[in-house]
């Protein structure tokens, strides 16, 4: 059996995304929680350490 390849995922951003997190855009995400809030978004944590709040579309393989 094959070892199997760690996989990097890339955050980007809709273009709609009116908040202050479009600086964030492209870099690479360490940790995804598994629950959304209200909002149906998701809490990520950046590989800079940076706590963000995104929708899960928005965390896309890279």
């Amino acid at each position: 059996m094959r070892p199997v390849e760690p996989l990097n995922l890339g955050w980007i951003f809709r273009p709609e995304r009116a908040d202050d997190v479009g600086e964030h855009a492209g870099k690479q995400v360490r940790f995804v929680a598994r629950t959304t809030d209200e909002s149906g978004q998701v809490e990520l944590v950046l590989t800079d350490g940076t706590r963000v709040r995104a929708y899960r579309h928005e965390v896309v393989p890279g």
